[in-house]
């Protein structure tokens, strides 16, 4: 089964990246075929040098890096997200593909489920 996750939270507002996070981890140590989109503020996520333990919280980006562990390494983000966030590739944590307009269309169809937090 082929399953793309879209992370669209800031990393620390509320639990909806670590549950996501927790359950993408979940369906790929299952055998399931996974690959995440970071868009809107889920951008965020991938920023190096987070430290979520100031607010009583994993940080994120120390779980990120394990993503290849569990082969989960097809890592994209939406160009418009990064742009309008003046982000670039390089400020990411993480190496990803960037999609804009048919590309997204494209991975969104290429899945069978899509699950959004």
């Amino acid at each position: 089964m082929r399953l793309l996750y879209i992370a669209a939270h800031a990393p620390y507002v509320n639990d909806s990246a670590q549950e996501l996070l927790d359950t993408l981890l979940v369906a790929a140590s299952f055998g399931a075929e996974v690959a995440v989109l970071f868009q809107d503020d889920g951008i965020w996520q991938l920023l190096p040098g987070q430290d979520g333990s100031v607010l009583g919280r994993r940080s994120l980006g120390a779980q990120l890096d394990a993503l290849p562990l569990f082969e989960v390494d097809r890592l994209y983000v939406d160009g418009r997200s990064m742009s309008e966030r003046g982000l670039s590739e390089t400020d990411l944590l993480l190496p990803v593909t960037t999609l804009d307009g048919p590309g997204l269309a494209a991975l969104l169809a290429s899945h069978d489920q899509v699950i959004r937090l």
